[in-house]
Parts: structure tokens; C-alpha cells; sequence
């Protein structure tokens, strides 16, 4: 196949696993139509936002999950991944490029299993997971520095833009695992599907692999949650006292001025032509301020 799309086979001259990676509209009726697919679920499978799901229609079983990928920015995000298996053949149609291809084709430690697709596809599952636990694995590290960072006060608005960028990254992760996981559950169960059952060892190994990493996507959101809760608090104290100080500061400057701001008046005043008027003002001032801030640590004010 040419143009946007990718083809992938094992299994000799008879091609068991068929891969088409961001067919055209022309590709896509061609792959329609040699494979007897359902068209409406490969174009589902095309659809950026589509979420996993089985379905089972005339020869083929369709599993709809998906897999992550970094982007060229860095940033990691999920695709949808279309399986269509029957007993013959496993046909893949994804959107974007799936990370894991070049390393199932190169694997060579069980060439005997080349004609089994169903063994194919959950190899390819083993691989999209191998993807979710490093990439979940790159995320918990990065958590971790900044509970670290937290520690330090060293937290600004890039930190918590992360935040965000993590939290977003569990739970997609999240929204393609758990799916993925009742799909297998349903699957490894039903005898209508070819090969399963065959393979239950392994498929139990792919749930298992799922589960781990769900369980670890949940404990990076509830530290998250966990950090988000603490700043907040340690952000509102912080807040309190500096509006303490501010406040204290004011009662402070308030004092002497309202002193000073009466001896400025045009008026005739007691005393204010003495010479040491102006020494027992200033004494006054710093009597009542010592004795406001004494005041105020008693109550504990400050």
C-alpha cells in the first residue's frame, strides 16, 4: 500500500498481521473491501477522540483501544488503534504511528508464533503497555520533584501548569486501560473468539500489566490531589500572615501619624511651645506603639 498508509506482515507469503497506518479515503475502501472490514468501525478507528470498545461482526472481532505516544513538542498523548481479528488474520488501522511496530517486527524470540494473530495482538498489547508504564513510570518521577520543589517553596505558575499537563495524562491514560481491561475480561471468557482461551496465560499477563498500571495512574492523581491540597493550604496561611503584617504595619504607622497630625494643625495646642515638646511626643508614640505590640502578642495576634 503507498501514501500515508503503512503495512506491516508476519508470517511469510500468507500475511497474518496487516497493518494500515493514517490510510486516504481511497486506502481505506481498498483495505475495506479486500478484508470484508466494516467500514463505519475503521473509520472510527480514524477518529482522534474515539474511545475503546469490542464489537463482533460477520467473520471479525473488532477492538477499538488506545495507545500512547509522545508528540514532537514532548508532549504525550493517546491514539485510537483499531484490531480486527479472525482466525486467519489480524488487520491494525491507527491514526497516528504506532511507537511499538518496528520492535514486534524485529522480535524474534518466538518466530513460531507468527501465524497465530491473536498471539500477534497481544504482543502488541504487551508492547502499548510497555509505552504506558514508562511513560506513567516519567510521570510519577516528575511528581516527585515537585513535592520536592514544594517543599522549597520553589512553586510557581509552570509548576502547576504541569500539574495540570500530568493530571490530563493519568486520566486518559486511565480512560484507555480501564476499558482495554473489561475488553479482555469479556474476551478471554467468550469462546466465539478465536484464540483467546489458547493463550490465557498470556492475556492474563496483558490484564495484569493493565492493572498495575491503572493502579499507579490513581496513586499519581491522589498525589496530585494530595500537593494541590497542601499549596492551597500552605498558600492561605502564608496569605493570612502577610495580611497580618500589613495590617499590624498600618496600625503601627497609624499611631504616630495621628499624634503628628495634630500638632500640625493651625490651632493653638497645649504645650506647643515648650521646648521638650516634641521629645515627649516621640515618647509617647513609642509608649503606645510597645504597648499596642505587647498587647498584640499576648492575644497572639501576630
Amino acid at each position: 500500500m503507498t501514501g500515508a498508509e503503512e503495512t506491516a506482515s508476519l508470517g511469510g507469503k500468507k500475511s497474518v498481521w496487516i497493518h494500515a497506518e493514517a490510510p486516504s479515503e481511497h486506502e481505506i475502501k481498498q483495505l475495506c473491501s479486500q478484508y470484508r472490514l466494516r467500514e463505519r468501525l475503521v473509520r472510527d478507528a480514524l477518529d482522534q477522540d474515539e474511545i475503546p470498545r469490542v464489537e463482533a461482526h460477520d467473520e471479525y472481532t473488532y477492538i477499538i483501544t488506545r495507545f500512547a505516544y509522545q508528540k514532537q513538542s514532548d508532549d504525550i498523548e493517546t491514539a485510537p488503534i483499531l484490531f480486527a481479528l479472525n482466525h486467519e488474520k489480524l488487520i491494525t488501522v491507527s491514526l497516528e504511528k504506532l511507537p511499538s511496530l518496528q520492535d514486534i517486527l524485529a522480535d524474534e524470540s518466538d518466530r513460531s508464533a507468527d501465524h497465530d494473530p491473536t498471539h500477534i495482538l497481544l504482543l502488541i498489547l504487551l508492547k502499548i503497555d510497555a509505552d504506558y508504564d514508562r511513560f506513567i513510570h516519567d510521570s510519577s518521577k516528575q511528581i516527585r520533584r515537585l513535592l520536592e520543589r514544594l517543599g522549597r517553596s520553589d512553586v510557581g505558575p509552570r509548576s502547576f501548569i504541569r500539574f495540570v499537563h500530568i493530571e490530563d495524562d493519568m486520566n486518559d491514560f486511565l480512560g484507555s486501560l480501564i476499558p482495554t481491561n473489561n475488553a479482555l475480561k469479556h474476551l478471554v471468557n467468550d469462546k466465539s473468539v478465536p484464540g483467546f482461551a489458547t493463550h490465557h496465560d498470556l492475556v492474563d499477563t496483558v490484564i495484569l500489566n493493565n492493572d498495575q498500571s491503572i493502579q499507579t495512574c490513581e496513586t499519581n492523581l491522589k498525589s496530585l490531589t494530595s500537593i494541590r491540597r497542601t499549596y492551597t493550604v500552605i498558600n492561605g496561611y502564608n496569605l493570612d500572615r502577610t495580611i497580618k503584617i500589613l495590617t499590624l504595619a498600618s496600625v503601627f504607622i497609624a499611631i504616630p501619624t495621628m499624634f503628628f497630625s495634630m500638632y500640625g494643625m493651625n490651632i493653638g495646642l497645649p504645650q506647643q511651645h515648650h521646648r521638650g515638646a516634641f521629645a515627649a511626643l516621640m515618647a509617647l508614640c513609642i509608649v503606645t506603639v510597645l504597648t499596642a505590640f505587647v498587647i498584640g502578642r499576648k492575644k497572639r495576634i501576630f
